[in-house]
């Protein structure tokens, strides 16, 4: 048998350890800025990057307010991927905090074809006008599952872009979940298309898209609610202005003045439903594909009869 010199077996012993302790290719480092992106981008990438949500689950993009932790995020991302449309105005100040120069912007709104805010119901006057996101364009593009699945494939390659290597495993992820995107579109074809009476009213302005998608004939939203009461003169003519236009059902956000809708609808005979802008809330793999779900059903309830 042959001897192995001491200095030989320090030297592969060291030469093992270097081995040992050779770092990992580190992962994509990507942030999103609220929870639809946020849910796309975890369904494509699985576990092959970290994916960080800006916006805290309680934080809708309309009323974020930047922290220094909001900086930290944005200085060790490679990519920060956004809705677009001017939803995430303060993005420019947060970007220019940050310092990082290499940090690609994905903005999934490019090449969608935009439309503008539906018209406002304006309490106590005789017209009603449509209320512009600054330039005019509507931002909530991700309600129509039909956009998120456009919205998804722009998450695909500027993964596929910034991280080559794992480039097969992102498309794979990604055909995966634009089947169940497009499930979802085909579930929201077929439940809608035979219910009657699909006027609707919102107190938010945020549907749009969803409404052209699927045929429903968006009236408007109403330009004081939610955030004060409105006076019984107000009040009257808005019970007139709903009255008017045969609306069947006035839609809320969660939260936000159930019993002032109560009474309007028990002066209108309208149904009293709820749909969610999912703008609030942290995302997760399903979390689109859920909340969108449950937006399905409340469509159906109520616009079915009998239900």
């Amino acid at each position: 048998m042959k001897k192995i010199h001491l200095s030989a077996l320090v030297a592969i012993a060291t030469l093992g350890a270097a081995f040992a302790q050779s770092p990992s290719p580190e992962k994509l480092q990507v942030v999103t800025s609220f929870l639809p992106v946020q849910s796309h981008t975890l369904a494509i990438a699985g576990d092959l990057v970290n994916v960080k949500q800006l916006l805290a689950k309680d934080t809708g993009p309309h009323d974020f307010q930047l922290t220094p932790a909001d900086v930290k995020k944005l200085s060790d991302a490679d990519l920060l991927i956004i809705n677009g449309v001017g939803i995430e105005e303060w993005l420019g100040e947060l970007i220019k905090k940050s310092g990082n120069k290499n940090l690609v912007v994905v903005d999934t709104s490019k090449g969608i074809k935009l439309v503008e805010s539906p018209e406002e119901i304006e309490i106590g006057h005789d017209h009603s006008h449509a209320h512009a996101h600054g330039d005019g364009a509507n931002p909530h593009i991700w309600l129509d599952p039909v956009i998120a699945i456009k919205q998804a494939a722009k998450i695909v390659a500027a993964l596929q872009k910034a991280d080559p290597a794992n480039a097969s495993a992102y498309a794979q992820n990604g055909k995966v979940y634009e089947a169940k995107l497009s499930a979802l579109d085909s579930d929201y074809r077929s439940t809608l298309a035979p219910l009657p009476n699909k006027n609707l009213v919102t107190f938010h302005d945020a549907f749009p898209y969803l409404a052209a998608r699927y045929k429903l004939n968006y009236v408007g939203a109403i330009s004081e609610f939610p955030e004060k009461d409105p006076t019984p003169k107000q009040l009257a003519a808005l019970v007139d202005k709903i009255r008017s236009l045969k609306v069947g059902v006035l839609f809320a956000e969660n939260g936000y003045a159930p019993g002032l809708l109560k009474k309007i609808a028990g002066e209108t005979g309208a149904k009293v439903s709820e749909l969610d802008t999912l703008e609030v809330g942290q995302g997760t793999p399903t979390a689109y594909l859920d909340r969108m779900g449950a937006n399905l059903e409340s469509l159906r309830k109520a616009f079915g009869k009998g239900d």
